[in-house]
């Protein structure tokens, strides 16, 4: 499994999906920069709070469609998914280090971001100290609200990665994830938006204490679940 792993991260080189995970964040934290010039000084705890509202509105539901079609178009492309699966390997090992591979980029997309967020801060201090964050930046902050978010996105990934993994065409999978992120900002502020997988990271901003927890247990169980239904899937179809 390590080696399936291993083999996966050495197919990231030269692929798109590591740029798309260093643009990503970066445009976050440069989006908020830009709405920081031109609004009186916030505290930084508003800042890391407006920044992960962007990041899981929308930002967050589009990058992870970008990211299952280019994890899955590095197989597709080529057509060499019937080589792959003829090596005397465990199938459920190669979507299990794709799908593995999936949560660890979120991981480190997160990760950017707030270390994106705290250079854009700098950078801001130096320009126009008059719109300067206020207060310290809490990493602890930082890493609690990215954290969270993570781990509401394991539904929406898994998800997302299954369907890419199964067609062929980047279409559908793209189609997918529009099609989810319009309905995640259709059912923002409802009770239904903790069933909606790409709703469910923008879902822990509500001041709700027991919904955001809810959010957090249904993304997590939600992606474990098809993440088991994908590999009893796909270990038995031809793709």
């Amino acid at each position: 499994m390590l080696t399936a792993l291993f083999v996966e991260f050495r197919k990231l080189k030269g692929s798109l999906a590591l740029v798309l995970c260093l643009i990503a964040p970066a445009l976050v934290a440069i989006l908020m920069a830009l709405i920081c010039l031109r609004q009186p000084a916030m505290s930084w705890t508003l800042v890391l709070t407006e920044t992960t509202g962007l990041w899981s509105f929308f930002v967050l539901p589009m990058t992870v469609t970008a990211l299952s079609i280019l994890l899955a178009q590095i197989e597709h492309a080529p057509r060499a998914w019937d080589h792959i699966l003829a090596l005397p390997i465990p199938r459920w090992h190669l979507f299990a280090a794709k799908s593995a591979m999936m949560i660890i980029l979120i991981a480190v997309m997160s990760i950017l971001l707030a270390v994106d967020v705290r250079i854009a801060g700098a950078l801001l201090a130096f320009w126009d100290p008059a719109r300067a964050a206020t207060g310290g930046f809490s990493w602890e902050l930082a890493a609690r609200l990215l954290g969270n978010i993570w781990m509401t996105s394991w539904f929406m990934g898994m998800l997302q990665l299954w369907v890419a993994l199964c067609f062929r065409s980047f279409v559908v999978p793209l189609t997918l994830g529009l099609g989810g992120t319009f309905v995640a900002v259709a059912t923002f502020g409802g009770h239904e938006a903790m069933f909606v997988p790409w709703a469910m990271p923008v879902s822990l901003l509500t001041k709700d204490v027991a919904r955001a927890a809810l959010a957090i247990q249904m993304g997590l169980l939600g992606g474990m679940l098809t993440f088991a239904m994908m590999l009893i899937h796909l270990s038995r179809r031809e793709i």
